[in-house]
């Protein structure tokens, strides 16, 4: 049995309870008590948290919330559900008095804490790294929400979150297991804060980051949620279905529907008040029985309700949503006139909204309105992009302070209106524009009915004004609505990609529309003039015959009624690529279920250097993902016989991948890049080295490294001429001996500073992405100065000296390093992306040193070394045959390799039943290390 099973098995026996390694929510403290001097856990887990000092229930981001003095705290107790010393998530709301020194928001003692240092998230593991952020930024007096997710030992593993958005990723260290208290607003350091905390929750997983975004809101305790239409959504369509999410006990729904906010909030089964229009319904949705009220706001509300015996009813929240209006606003209006009186009151400002406020009512300013001349006919013009069915114009008339005596405003008007500008219509009337209030509280106050006249230009001759003396007149603002009678949002909408094989389409019907022509292909010029291929159907929806992969479509809908048909626009989606042979979301962490247990590897079958999935749960990668929740880790380790990795995994079924124009098979892949390399010139054991590297220091290094390869013990030894011209202090230069090219790899170094540390200083990492710790010279040194660093066995030695000669020892310290190990110079300039020269002289070595001097610029985490990956697809016959990758496993991004099927000769691609993905090379006799990433296992075929 392999082993990270028998460790958590293992784990599974100490703790002696399952619960304990379940992936759950642990700890939910919502602060929302309001009284008394315990705060309630509502993850049913009983850690509630007592009271110590005097913390003050105050209403907060979601319903209450703690004020603490900084002397003050909560105990939650030192249960085992709260002892982690893996994957966890922590996340709350946090409202900070003041930034200063450390303020703990939650941990475990000994095991992990959640805090801000100054102004930076912060999260620590005690005892081991202090992780800080340095672009997670808090802000004093304000609420935010504040996440952090920390995946042990893992590079990335540190993501910090601020109101639902991800500021940075850091190196993870490795956690212990804590026995001392869980505490909320203090830290076993005694670092409490002083502010307001909100919603404190702890899981004993790595919640993905749109699950940190919904946190914000708070949790579902029950109720109903995630509504749709959306709450206060508007112009919803009247045949709109109204759905939810159901809460996680619900068995059925009481639906309640209505227009009156009281009715709906209040009713219930014992008093419906008349809308509670469906009791006790299975589905999760719901279709009012006739058609909404245009422009109506509806109200809505579903209860849910639990199983016997209890049959508990969840109250929900009431949502509202306001269906669409009969007639639209058309917007993009141009405006001329016969005159007007100034260069700022011309007649645009009647259709730009310029006098306007959020409640539509208009300034008294003139500068916001239209205003002619004396000269006469007077005439203003509008002029539309197309012609509409125009429904009504709303006016609102001159509206200045004076408008009262003197009277500019338009009075009996003549209303003209054409579709070509050519030929014109007079509106039946007579038509009188009211007079305006001349207040800025003035809203619309006349209201043409145009009765559905088709047109794209309409007149307004003004025949006479108000005050009937003056010979100027004027308008403050109009809007044309119009019926819209075309087809129009269409689902998918116009040149939507990735459109499900089977999708059917949708649209918005025109108002007067009693059945629908769909004209639909793949020849765009077909469906334009309507010889493509359509179908007629009574409701606005259409479903096409199956589609093939990668297809643009095109489409049409003719809306047909009774008063003749509106010809629609062409619009255009394309089908989906591919479709999934394996998207890895199906895995779990329970056994059964697990990655590792489908795709069997080389830690299980021992036949190659492959680990799929990692060794604590979530077993998964569920971080790095390109599509939905998961993908697979997969780490290769071809430094041994028989230096290739790779695991595979069969169907329990024969996989068919023909049919709908499939002609390729996918994979997306990530890995991380591959060490970049470059040549040395030495001249006389004389070597200039130049880096923009940021320092080589803390959990991961930014600098150059000059190396060669060391098998046992040995030393190097350079005089350091020159550190260059710059402005840190801690740029420096000289020797490593480092186990890898990754940034967090061990390692020891003697370098000269540019005055940091007197100059001269050893410094170490003695763990993978670990912390690095230094000792410096106790005199001041300078360049040039000769360094050394000693390998004996485990014991690494720093020595400087002034000659080369007589040699002073530094420090030293163990470093357990596996042969082989990489020797030579190492430089970092102390600033990012600026370059600075390193000048080295009298370099040598001792030992085992093989090689020749390869050059690498080290500033990401994680390295892979260079080689093929390969695909082995076998039928059910046992035919098989392989596509191999040389870039893929080296892609830093995700990347999607596409392999024709006509590449994989042989294989009934009708019968998949076996799916082998490798890195390395068969029959090679060296090979490297890495991690890969894959995902989305298709087929289909790409976009035409």
């Amino acid at each position: 049995m392999r082993g990270r099973l028998l460790c958590l098995l293992g784990i599974a026996c100490v703790l002696g309870l399952a619960s304990a390694v379940q992936a759950d929510l642990i700890g939910w403290w919502t602060l929302d008590d309001g009284t008394g001097a315990v705060a309630k856990d509502s993850s049913g887990n009983g850690n509630n948290g007592a009271f110590s000092g005097s913390p003050v229930w105050v209403a907060g981001q979601l319903g209450g919330a703690l004020r603490f003095d900084g002397k003050s705290y909560l105990n939650c107790g030192n249960s085992t559900t709260l002892q982690v010393a893996g994957p966890i998530t922590i996340a709350c709301w946090v409202n900070p008095s003041a930034l200063s020194g450390e303020q703990a928001f939650a941990g475990r003692s000994a095991e992990y804490a959640f805090k801000a240092s100054g102004s930076s998230l912060r999260f620590t593991t005690p005892g081991i790294l202090d992780h800080t952020g340095t672009r997670s930024t808090l802000v004093a007096n304000t609420w935010q929400h504040v996440a952090a997710t920390f995946h042990p030992g893992q590079a990335n593993g540190l993501i910090f979150y601020i109101n639902g958005v991800e500021t940075e990723r850091l190196t993870a260290s490795n956690m212990n297991a804590g026995t001392g208290p869980f505490q909320i607003a203090n830290n076993q350091w005694g670092e409490m804060i002083t502010g307001m905390l909100d919603d404190v929750q702890v899981y004993n997983e790595i919640l993905p980051a749109a699950e940190i975004a919904k946190l914000m809101k708070g949790l579902n305790t029950g109720a109903a949620d995630i509504p749709v239409p959306a709450d206060q959504a508007t112009d919803v369509p009247r045949d709109a279905a109204m759905s939810w999410k159901a809460g996680p006990f619900a068995a059925t729904h009481d639906v309640y529907l209505g227009t009156t906010f009281a009715d709906v909030n209040d009713a219930s089964r014992g008093a419906p008040m008349g809308v509670l229009v469906s009791q006790g319904q299975a589905d999760a949705a719901y279709q009012p029985a006739a058609a909404l009220e245009y422009g109506q706001t509806y109200y809505w509300r579903v209860d849910e309700v639990n199983a016997a015996p209890d049959n508990t009813i969840f109250k929900g929240p009431t949502w509202s949503f306001t269906v669409e209006p009969y007639a639209y606003p058309i917007k993009g209006v141009t405006a001329t006139a016969s005159s007007q009186s100034r260069s700022d009151t011309g007649p645009q400002n009647t259709v730009n909204g310029s006098g306007l406020n959020a409640n539509d009512q208009h300034a008294v300013e003139l500068a916001t309105m239209w205003m002619s001349t004396n000269a006469k006919p007077h005439w203003i013009q509008y002029e539309f992009d197309k012609a509409y069915k125009l429904h009504e114009l709303w006016v609102w008339n001159s509206n200045q302070i004076v408008e009262a005596f003197v009277g500019f405003g338009a009075k009996d008007v003549t209303i003209e209106y054409s579709a070509d500008g050519q030929t014109w219509s007079t509106l039946e009337g007579p038509h009188q524009f009211a007079r305006a209030a001349a207040d800025p509280t003035y809203t619309a106050n006349t209201i043409v009915d145009f009765g559905g006249a088709v047109a794209k230009f309409v007149k307004l001759t003004i025949n006479s004004n108000w005050g009937g003396i003056a010979q100027q007149v004027s308008l403050s603002e109009v809007r044309f609505f119009y019926v819209p009678v075309q087809a129009r949002e269409p689902q998918p909408a116009d040149a939507g990609t990735d459109v499900p094989l089977t999708a059917s389409l949708n649209w918005r019907p025109g108002r007067e529309a009693t059945s629908h022509k769909v004209f639909f292909g793949t020849d765009s010029g077909a469906v334009a003039a309507g010889t493509a291929a359509s179908g007629t159907v009574a409701d606005h929806s259409y479903t096409p015959a199956p589609m093939d992969f990668g297809t643009k479509y095109f489409w049409r809908v003719d809306e047909v009624g009774d008063a003749g048909t509106y010809e629609g626009n062409v619009w255009s989606f394309t089908s989906q690529e591919f479709a999934p042979l394996e998207d890895f979301e199906s895995y779990g962490d329970d056994e059964g279920t697990r990655i590792y247990e489908s795709w069997i590897d080389g830690l299980t079958d021992g036949m190659s250097g492959s680990t799929v999935g990692y060794m604590q749960a979530p077993f998964a990668e569920q971080t790095i993902v390109h599509g939905g929740q998961q993908a697979m880790p997969m780490a290769y380790d071809n430094t041994k016989a028989p230096f290739f990795s790779e695991a595979s995994m069969e169907f329990d079924t024969a996989q068919n991948c023909t049919g709908s124009g499939a002609t390729e098979l996918c994979v997306w892949t990530r890995g991380y890049p591959a060490v970049p390399t470059a040549a040395v010139t030495e001249s006389a054991g004389k070597i200039s080295l130049t880096t923009s590297g940021a320092d080589i220091w803390n959990n991961c290094d930014d600098f150059t490294y000059i190396y060669k390869t060391l098998s046992g013990d040995g030393a190097m030894v350079a005089r350091v001429t020159s550190v260059g011209t710059g402005t840190s202090t801690w740029a420096k230069g000289g020797v490593m001996i480092r186990d890898g090219l990754n940034g967090g790899s061990t390692h020891a170094m003697m370098v000269i500073t540019a005055g940091g540390g007197n100059g001269a200083s050893f410094q170490y990492r003695s763990t993978t992405d670990g912390a690095s710790a230094n000792t410096d010279s106790t005199a001041v040194v300078a360049a040039p100065y000769w360094v050394k660093l000693e390998r004996a066995g485990d014991i690494f030695t720093g020595y400087v000296s002034s000659d080369g000669k007589t040699w002073s020892t530094l420090a030293s310290t163990t470093l357990p390093m596996a042969d082989p190990v990489l020797i030579g110079l190492a430089a970092s300039g102390g600033v990012a992306d600026v370059a600075r020269t390193f000048q080295f002289e009298s370099v040598t070595g001792t030992g085992n040193i093989t090689g020749t001097w390869v050059q690498s610029d080290i500033d990401a985490v994680q390295y892979n070394d260079a080689a093929p990956m390969y695909l082995t697809v076998t039928d059910s016959a046992g035919k098989s045959a392989t596509a191999t990758s040389d870039t893929a496993a080296t892609a830093a991004a995700w990347t999607r390799w596409t392999i024709p099927m006509s590449s994989l000769n042989g294989v009934n691609f009708s019968k998949i039943k076996k799916l082998t993905i490798g890195v390395g090379a068969k029959g090679a006799t060296t090979g490297g290390l890495g991690m890969v990433f894959i995902d989305d296992i298709g087929y289909g075929r790409s976009a035409r």
